[in-house]
């Protein structure tokens, strides 16, 4: 039953990034490239980390690492990741608050927003 309930967990966060590759697919690709760069999120839960990517360059989401160098990496547990594509809680609160770690080009990862937040 443990291995069901991990399973289960992971696909929650496969859930909520396919929901934002759907997302993607909807806003104005030109948009997203004038926002442009490539983000990375690590997602923990207990010792499993669980990344995937928004590429703004090529306006993509895909599990798993960029071949290049990320723009931005940001890390994060799965609460608040939850938290914040859902809605739930301010960006900027979990940033600041030290709930999520962020490296590289801060500035543009406060334009993510309307990509990663979920209605």
């Amino acid at each position: 039953m443990g291995a069901a309930q991990s399973e289960q967990g992971h696909s929650t966060k496969a859930e909520l990034v396919a929901k934002i590759k759907t997302r993607l697919a909807s806003v104005d690709p030109v948009k997203a490239k004038e926002v442009g760069g490539v983000f990375l999120f690590n997602v923990i839960k207990g010792t499993t980390v669980y990344s995937w990517t928004l590429d703004l360059n090529k306006v993509q989401v895909y599990e798993g690492e960029p071949e290049e160098d990320p723009d931005t990496t940001f890390t994060l547990n799965e609460h608040y990741f939850k938290q914040l594509v859902q809605g739930r809680e301010d960006p900027r609160v979990i940033m600041q608050a030290g709930r999520c770690s962020v490296t590289g080009d801060i500035m543009r990862a406060m334009k993510l927003e309307p990509y990663i937040k979920l209605d």
